[in-house]
């Protein structure tokens, strides 16, 4: 039996979420919706054998534990950008910054604080006012810069 003809027979919840988002949006618990669709209309002169039951039910403890996984290395991701990011404050930074128009320009300054836009790019807040994304980095220092005068700059 093919697994179209149970999702459109039974689950309209299961294949509701997974057209939308394709195999990888499956949940366990729409795997599971899945399998017992496919136990309650199985054909009885052919039963499912328990080694196909049990290699399902493996699929489904797999799906789960990958899920999980994903979500635990992206919060990992995410504290380690944190981390890296909040590292620079108090040092010297210079980065080259594009404009709308192509113009490249350069930002310099003292990182004073560390934000993070809506799609979750590290902005450097500086001591001029100046905001720089923290992929646009060229250069850092421990903190000190000489400025145009030659004197140290703090």
């Amino acid at each position: 039996m093919s697994v179209s003809s149970i999702l459109g027979s039974n689950s309209a919840t299961a294949g509701t979420a997974t057209a939308a988002a394709g195999l990888s949006g499956m949940t366990g618990e729409d795997f599971m919706k899945i399998l017992v669709a496919q136990l309650q209309y199985q054909d009885p002169m052919e039963p499912m054998t328990n080694e196909e039951m049990v290699a399902q039910m493996s699929s489904i403890r797999e799906l789960e534990m990958n899920t999980r996984l994903s979500e635990k290395l992206s919060l990992l991701s995410d504290q380690q950008r944190f981390g890296a990011a909040a590292s620079l404050i108090g040092k010297y930074v210079k980065g080259a910054v594009s404009d709308d128009s192509g113009t490249t320009f350069s930002m310099e300054g003292v990182v004073t604080a560390v934000r993070f836009n809506e799609s979750g790019e590290a902005m450097l807040e500086l001591d001029s006012g100046e905001t720089l994304p923290l992929a646009s980095l060229t250069e850092i220092n421990a903190g000190t810069s000489t400025s145009t005068s030659g004197q140290q700059v703090a």
